[in-house]
């Protein structure tokens, strides 16, 4: 398993090329940072000399624990005959790393600017269902765009499916625990408690995330709709 040690010998000379760029144990994140997070990661293998490397975006208003990376692709070493696999000791590894970096993922990734283009992108992405075809991801992402209608027939359509179930393990119930708490709030009307409820979540991931000091609190459509 590469270390972070020497992650960050890797990917030095892109972050010096790159001022909006910035580590964060094997993740390379793209600043600002407001709804959702544009990202490269650095992924471990278990042979300690490789390593693959693929970049992803996602939302931060779940109150998530980690970075979900399924809205995104693998980086490959188009310097390689393994290009899908990566070597800490092959010659030239960094060159061909920030080479791949800057040609596969930052222009993707520096085109998704608003919550509007990352939707956009989601929704021409394999793994579109995990958002648009998920009732408890696709409420929130509602909430968030202002689009309270769309909410409210996705609340109404899953009534049994955002119940308490004990067979759901605690952090399942807690997920859908935020969720009645947002439909409470959808059901009052209450966009000012509705737009609270959000950034309290992206707060949340933020934290876990440890990406305090890229963040920068933003407003969402839903407020700037009011």
């Amino acid at each position: 398993m590469t270390t972070i040690a020497q992650v960050r010998k890797v990917i030095a000379p892109l972050l010096e090329r790159h001022s909006d760029l910035a580590l964060v144990g094997r993740e390379i994140y793209i600043k600002p940072i407001h709804h959702f997070a544009r990202v490269v990661l650095i992924d471990r293998m278990l042979d300690p000399d490789l390593f693959r490397p693929q970049w992803a975006v996602a939302h931060l208003f779940e109150a998530r624990q980690f970075l979900p990376l399924s809205w995104g692709a693998w980086i490959h070493n188009t310097r390689s005959n393994t290009p899908g696999i990566w070597s800490i000791h092959e010659p030239d590894v960094s060159a061909a790393m920030v080479e791949a970096i800057e040609t596969q993922a930052l222009p993707v990734l520096r085109g998704i600017v608003s919550l509007e283009d990352y939707l956009a992108f989601v929704s021409g992405h394999f793994f579109r269902h995990h958002l648009f075809d998920w009732p408890h991801v696709k409420i929130i992402v509602d909430v968030a765009r202002g689009d309270l209608d769309a909410a409210r027939a996705l609340r109404d359509a899953n009534v049994d499916r955002f119940g308490d179930d004990p067979a759901y393990d605690d952090e399942g119930r807690a997920k859908y625990r935020r969720i009645r708490e947002l439909c409470a709030r959808l059901e009052a009307d209450d966009r000012p408690g509705l737009a609270a409820l959000l950034h309290e979540w992206e707060a949340i991931t933020v934290r876990n995330l440890k990406i305090e000091t890229l963040w920068e609190p933003t407003p969402f459509p839903l407020e700037l709709e009011a």
